[in-house]
């Protein structure tokens, strides 16, 4: 009788259990953005300049109408393909710019530090962005009452204060 072996050293099953280990593995997907109050056309500029000077970056294609770049980023010898994209953007009433950077089999720290980068880089270059706009004035503020709403406080009429509770 021939020694049994255990169902570990079957060519079969390491080749099964491969092949379902391949199939549950995807590969990672990361996305970063960043929103910044400048304007697109000052953006695009700094932005290019960065991915090529400051990062030392290869640039593989570009296109300042569409807004986006596609580079290369070489570490240990390796290269990946990553792009960013420029979208002009409007939020709470104000023209923004929305910096989005993806790099191929990178975590995402990786992209977020270089959207970190970019933005000291904009400030340096452009200046702060710029602020919010202020609330119009013939609007009340949320915690000001509304002259039209009667308050819901009584008045002080100057006797003794009243207890809210039960």
């Amino acid at each position: 009788m021939a020694p049994s072996r255990p169902a570990s050293d079957d060519p079969g099953m390491r080749r099964l259990a491969f092949v379902l280990m391949m199939s549950l593995a995807t590969p990672a997907y990361a996305r970063s953005e960043k929103t910044l109050a400048y304007t697109r056309a000052d953006s695009w500029a700094a932005s290019v300049r960065f991915l090529r000077v400051d990062e030392h970056l290869t640039i593989v294609e570009k296109d300042a109408e569409a807004g986006y770049v596609l580079f290369e980023l070489r570490e240990d010898k390796k290269t990946f393909r990553g792009s960013l994209e420029v979208i002009d953007a409007v939020k709470d009433g104000r023209h923004v710019v929305r910096f989005v950077i993806a790099i191929e089999d990178r975590p995402a720290w990786t992209e977020i530090e270089m959207l970190n980068r970019l933005e000291r880089k904009l400030r340096t270059e452009l200046g702060a962005p710029s602020p919010a706009p202020s609330p119009k004035k013939d609007e009340p503020k949320k915690d000001e009452p509304r002259p039209d709403k009667p308050a819901d406080k009584p008045k002080d009429d100057g006797g003794p204060p009243i207890s809210n509770t039960p």
